[in-house]
This record gives structure tokens, C-alpha cells and sequence, in this order.
């Protein structure tokens, strides 16, 4: 069944609350959805949602390509247009968009999951974490929400304010929770070596999961220092790229890395990714780039493969009720998980 039509239009989502990291805050997201359809009239869709913050291309940039591309597409049967996708480092979000909506419609021709396109295993409901924000008003509140919604690893913001305060609101914080509990910190590349040492001294007797990107400048040399402090995992997210350029992953001085698809250029070499990472004892967690739904649908579908092949764990997807309106349904969280079902496709529909 060959490609028919191939367009992209652009979208803009608005943030219930403004979203805030040590790179900025943000009022909307936006990007462009990529619809691919065949002469059977079967629809695939992809979401390119550039953020140059964390090392996509822009969204002007990401448009130039979609317009380059997307014509030739047409013709084209899906598995063989898989062969015309490239940049997957100068535009890597335009090509997690494309690649999501070839795999998307490939499913729905073969009338599969999309899941089954990545693996022959019987998938396992996806754990999911809550996103909690960051250590401001109300997070003791916005905390309890997530546990009695069923969340046990909560993922929290931090490198905003002080080093001394931010412990101390971490330390009040941890003594509200539930034993069962821990928090997932995310630092994003705020602190020098000898704040993020002083941090993580005060942090052995909380219940933490893991850290992500405590250091500014991301010295292999001092991280690898860093993890020896700690009983938990350590991780590479913004500046995984730029280290797997100029490493191997046997050099990994941390012990988990964040597979953030946009930023890898799509799902398929984010799943070879992550073979090779749990062949030399490394862990990783599928994280959301704050994509729509139309995004958050085909990561779900990456998260219940990389756990039918390797160690299961909580994965970074519960972000579309950050925003107020979507581009559909998103997927529907109950304790927690996800639990993926064998409708055709990615799951996602367009609200029309």
C-alpha cells in the first residue's frame, strides 16, 4: 500500500501552569503533527516537537525539512520510505516525527500494535512516573495528588534556587512521603562540582531514585567521582549526545542513561540504543521531550518493548496533563501504569 498524501500543520499547546527548568519557562509548546496516509485510507501520525534546549533543531528548521521530505515520501510503500529518513543529528525531532508516523502506519496496515513492530514479546504494563514540578508552593500537595493517584516514583525539578534551600525543602518534603516512595531528581546541568557534591552529601539518607545531570559542564572524570558517593543512580539526559559522540558506552561514568526519542531521532535507533546499554549493565529510562499525545502514544509503545528485552523500569511519560488541550486522547495512567492493548497503531486518534 503505497504513501497517497504526506502533510504536517503546526500546533500550539498551552501549559495548565507555566513550565519552568534552569533553561527557561515556557507559556505553550509547540510543533508540527506529520499525517501520512495510503490509498486504503489508513492515517499515520507523528509529532515533531523541537526543543533547541535540550539539542533539537528549531521549529523553523524542523519545518524546512518536513517540507524537503515529505514529498518525496509519496509513492513510496512504508518500508521501503524508512530508507529516505536521514539527519537523524541535525534534525533529530523532525525525524522522531516522520519515523513515528512510517511505524504508526505500517501497523495500521498490518492491522498490529506498534508494539509488535519493535518486538515478538508479550508486552508488560509501563510504569509510569509523576511529574511533580519543582520544590515551590504547594509541592507537599501536588505530592499527595500523585501517591493517591497511584504513583509511587515521583520526579522532581530542581537546580532553581539555592543549594542550602533546596535540601532543606527536599528534607521536609521526603518526611511527608510514604515508605514506599522515592523521588526521581532531575538537576538539568545546574550546578558546579562543588555544589552538586554538597547536595549530594545531604541527600544518602533520603528516599532518591535517581539524579539526572547534576553537573554544568558534565566532566566525565567528576561524575564518575560523583557516582561513587551514591547508592543511586546517577544519569546523562541533555548531555547524552554530545558524550556518545566523543564516547563509548563503556565509558558511561554514570549508571543510567535518559533515552529521550525526539532528541535520538526516532524510535528505532533509540531501541538499538538501549540493546547496547543493557548489554554492558546499564539503565534506562524512556522520557517525553513534553511532546502532545500524538508523541507520548509511539514512546509508550518504545517503553513495553525496551522492557519485554531488558530490566523493567519506571519510565518519564506522564506529561500530557501538563497541557490544558491536546491533539487527542492521551493515554489513560491507572496506578501508575499503562497497560497497552492490540488496537492497531499507535493508539493515537486526532480530535477533529
Amino acid at each position: 500500500m503505497p504513501i497517497t498524501g504526506a502533510r504536517f500543520d503546526a500546533y500550539r499547546l498551552p501549559f495548565v501552569t507555566p513550565w519552568r527548568s534552569k533553561a527557561g519557562t515556557w507559556q505553550f509548546r509547540e510543533g508540527w503533527l506529520i499525517q501520512l496516509t495510503d490509498d486504503q485510507g489508513n492515517s499515520g501520525y507523528g509529532d515533531a516537537a523541537p526543543l533547541p534546549e535540550i539539542g533539537t533543531e528549531t521549529l523553523r528548521e524542523s519545518a524546512q525539512r518536513l517540507n524537503a521530505l515529505l514529498p518525496t515520501l509519496i509513492g513510496w510503500k512504508t518500508e521501503q520510505a524508512f530508507n529516505l529518513l536521514t539527519d537523524a543529528v541535525a534534525t533529530p525531532a523532525s525525524r522522531f516525527g516522520l519515523e513515528t508516523a512510517l511505524l504508526d502506519l505500517q501497523s495500521k496496515q498490518r492491522a498490529i500494535p506498534l508494539y509488535r513492530l519493535l518486538t515478538d514479546q508479550e508486552p508488560k504494563a509501563v510504569q509510569i512516573n509523576a511529574s511533580i514540578g519543582s520544590l515551590e508552593h504547594k509541592i507537599i500537595e501536588r505530592a499527595v495528588s500523585a501517591i493517591t493517584a497511584g504513583y509511587s516514583t515521583l520526579k522532581l525539578k530542581l537546580g532553581l534556587n539555592p543549594i542550602a534551600q533546596e535540601l532543606s525543602q527536599l528534607q521536609h518534603l521526603c518526611a511527608q512521603l510514604p515508605e514506599h516512595c522515592t523521588l526521581r531528581l532531575d538537576a538539568n546541568r545546574a550546578w558546579k562540582t562543588d555544589e552538586a557534591t554538597q547536595l549530594i552529601s545531604g541527600l544518602d539518607v533520603l528516599p532518591i531514585e535517581s539524579l539526572e545531570e547534576p553537573l554544568k559542564n558534565s566532566d566525565p572524570e567528576m561524575l564518575r567521582e560523583l557516582q561513587k558517593l551514591v547508592p543511586f543512580d546517577l544519569a546523562l539526559d541533555e548531555s547524552l549526545s554530545t558524550f556518545l559522540l566523543q564516547h563509548s558506552l563503556n565509558e558511561l561514568p554514570v549508571s543510567r542513561i535518559i533515552i529521550k526519542p525526539t532528541l535520538l531521532g526516532g524510535l528505532l535507533p533509540s531501541l538499538e540504543l538501549i540493546q547496547k546499554a543493557h548489554r554492558t549493565g546499564i539503565r534506562c529510562v524512556i522520557t517525553s521531550s513534553l511532546e502532545s499525545s500524538a508523541g507520548i502514544w509511539p514512546l509508550l509503545h518504545l517503553a513495553a518493548a525496551a522492557d519485554a528485552h531488558t530490566e523493567s523500569v519506571v519510565h518519564g511519560l506522564a506529561t500530557a496533563n501538563l497541557f490544558k488541550s491536546d491533539l487527542g486522547r492521551a493515554p489513560a495512567i491507572s496506578n501508575g501504569q499503562v497497560q497497552l492493548d492490540d488496537y492497531p497503531g499507535s493508539g493515537f486518534i486526532l480530535s477533529r
